[in-house]
């Protein structure tokens, strides 16, 4: 079944009807590893989603499965805008509006801003072809729909990580992405750059596009998203509001152990040093370190 028809233009916001994204029973084995175990899972258009779990909790193939570079197995759907699939292609999921911005950024350094940004719509046509006009108006347009101002002239690799992001990001705007995956998108960054990039989201948002956060750092993701969702050993624990999650709620979430401050069964008073160290005068003589008995 054919998806719906997307719409072109980067600065008009996306109607709100629904769940734009929604899983159902997704699965995935690797041999004997079961990497997803009937996951059901939904992001709703102009979402901001933040998708945490441990290392080998299952992100990734999820990711992988929404985007189309895998295929779940048999029972699953996955449903983009009310029409269902068996599975995706790559270039299925891109014509769907799904975009994945992972931590590299898949970008090409030697080339500029504008070059980046309209690579997609580039890509296999003859030197010949190529309107450039075409592609600054676009470039233009996407970078204004974000209220980001970056040289269309300058080439990427000599901008920060920050503005590579947004180019980035402009580049998933500019072939219609309706639902964009970030991995870490703030673990490389300055907290200054980190408040760009949330502004930029919270453009995103207002556009109606849903941003999906792959992240630990649930503290900087926490003043956008509305929803938080757990993964753990290849299941979906939960999915609650952002606002009724702390970091040592989660930390239990993601390991399904309970955590308590301080050194159990110990008071403050019984605690021994494991090390203690003494200074000694005058200076010729040796200081020497005492370890505990």
């Amino acid at each position: 079944m054919r998806g719906r028809r997307l719409v072109s233009d980067p600065t008009t916001a996306f109607a709100s009807d629904g769940p734009f994204l929604s899983l159902e029973h997704i699965g995935k084995r690797f041999g004997g590893t079961v990497a997803l175990d009937r996951v059901d899972w939904s992001v709703q258009t102009g979402e901001v989603h933040c998708l945490v779990g441990e290392n080998g909790s299952g992100k990734s193939t999820l990711i992988k499965i929404v985007a189309g570079v895998l295929a779940p197995e048999k029972g699953g759907r996955i449903i983009v805008q009310g029409v269902p699939y068996d599975h995706l292609n790559p270039p299925q999921a891109k014509k769907l509006g799904i975009q994945v911005i992972y931590q590299d950024l898949s970008l090409f350094p030697n080339l500029s801003v504008l070059e980046n940004i309209a690579i997609d719509h580039e890509l296999g046509r003859t030197l010949a072809l190529i309107d450039k006009k075409a592609m600054r108006v676009s470039a233009e347009n996407v970078l204004a729909s974000l209220d980001a101002h970056l040289p269309l002239h300058a080439r990427v690799g000599q901008l920060s990580v920050a503005h590579r992001q947004i180019v980035a990001i402009c580049r998933g705007l500019a072939s219609n992405a309706r639902l964009l995956f970030m991995d870490e998108p703030t673990s490389s960054l300055t907290r200054h750059e980190v408040q760009l990039l949330l502004a930029v989201v919270q453009r995103l948002k207002d556009l109606g596009v849903a941003v999906v956060f792959v992240s630990h750092r649930l503290e900087e993701v926490v003043e956008l998203a509305e929803r938080v969702t757990v993964l753990r050993d290849g299941r979906k624990v939960t999915t609650l509001p952002a606002s009724e999650v702390d970091d040592q709620r989660l930390a239990e979430l993601m390991t399904g152990s309970r955590f308590e401050p301080g050194l159990p069964g110990l008071r403050p008073e019984k605690r021994r040093p494991a090390l203690a160290a003494q200074c000694c005068w005058p200076a010729h003589r040796i200081c020497r370190s005492k370890p505990r008995p």
